[in-house]
């Protein structure tokens, strides 16, 4: 079973960005971190080694999942800077510090980067606040449908057959009702 290596780039909370250091009135670039879609993948992060976290961590990386609605194998186009920078510090970290020899558990590098190399922007989509009402609309009863005259006349010919049959079974087996 492999897993989904799908991450979405979400803005960091101004407190939460290295260690709490970023004040909430921070001029520049929002922070952002990329966080996996799937969780059994930020669970195999988990489990992999402590190295291995600290590259994935280092580079930008978080272990929460965000429960993106964006389909496998995209990201929105708007990340796409971000994404790259991010990537850009994995690749530095990986190759500074090696993975060789390190446990990765169910984390497979090779099938992260094959995903990272087929992975495309979403065309079309952007990250906006969603159309219409923001409210939850309250849930009414619904009935069921009734059934149509076919519907019914059908199923009453079915159940006649049906009782037709069992009673040629019952006279052929010699019970008399």
């Amino acid at each position: 079973m492999s897993l989904e290596y799908d991450f979405d780039i979400v803005e960091m909370e101004p407190g939460e960005a290295e260690g709490g250091q970023i004040a909430a009135n921070a001029t520049g670039p929002v922070p952002v971190r990329a966080l996996f879609r799937d969780v059994k993948t930020a669970d195999a992060l988990r489990g992999a080694s402590p190295k291995i976290r600290k590259i994935f961590l280092d580079a930008g990386f978080g272990l929460d999942t965000p429960g993106s609605v964006t389909p496998r194998g995209f990201y929105l186009p708007e990340d796409a800077e971000a994404r790259e920078r991010i990537l850009r510090n994995l690749f530095s970290n990986i190759k500074s510090m090696g993975v060789q020899g390190e446990y990765s558990g169910e984390f497979d590098f090779r099938q992260f980067l094959n995903h990272v190399r087929t992975a495309r922007p979403l065309v079309g989509v952007s990250r906006r606040e969603p159309q219409g009402d923001p409210r939850p609309t309250p849930q009414t009863a619904t009935k069921p449908e009734r059934r149509t005259v076919p519907g019914r006349i059908g199923f009453a010919l079915g159940l006649a057959v049906i009782l037709f049959v069992l009673l040629k079974f019952l006279a052929a087996a010699g019970a008399s009702p």
